[in-house]
């Protein structure tokens, strides 16, 4: 009767690797053929719908996260510095809330910790649609809402990865769709 224990503790190990894994930022690259980000299903902090069209034009830091993880908290002062730095430069921060009740409930949280930039509430349905395995889940959008990069976890070298990322897209224009480096 070992085996069957050996093989549980072997499958528990794996899985804390992979959850200690996940919390660390890693960033996809872009690759030549971008891919559309999905029709996010979103309502603003006073329940109406929002519609992902509203945003395009504009290059897009999507960071999912909820009101419970101390990363995406940690985070908050990071994308407020990115708001601020690329306001009126065509880039625009948006938090979408997963997994954190109501919008009535996320509003006093985003006070709290003074987000100065957009908020809303996301549908949890679709974090299997993202590929969301763990908060904060980013990600940068092109101008015409197509995926450049996915980075997972937090941490300050992803906010200057994030920094670095947005100037590329910024200073390559429109071929920044097509992935161009």
């Amino acid at each position: 009767m070992r085996f069957p224990f050996q093989r549980l503790s072997l499958i528990v190990l794996a899985a804390s690797a992979t959850i200690v894994a996940g919390t660390r930022q890693s960033a996809q690259p872009a690759n030549s053929a971008l891919k559309p980000m999905i029709d996010l299903r979103l309502q603003n902090l006073d329940g109406k719908p929002v519609s992902p069209d509203s945003f395009k034009g504009k290059v897009m830091v999507v960071d999912f996260w909820a009101t419970w993880c101390g990363p995406c908290i940690a985070e908050i002062p990071e994308f407020n510095e990115l708001q601020k730095k690329f306001a009126g430069k065509g880039v625009e921060v948006m938090g979408v809330a997963l997994a954190s009740g109501t919008p009535s409930e996320v509003k006093p949280f985003v006070d709290r910790f003074k987000m100065k930039y957009s908020v809303v509430m996301g549908d949890d349905d679709q974090t299997y649609d993202l590929n969301i395995v763990g908060y904060p889940t980013t990600y940068l959008v092109t101008k015409d809402w197509k995926v450049y990069k996915v980075y997972m976890g937090s941490g300050r070298s992803k906010a200057r990865l994030l920094e670095k990322d947005i100037e590329r897209l910024l200073a390559s224009g429109p071929e920044s769709a097509d992935g161009a480096n």
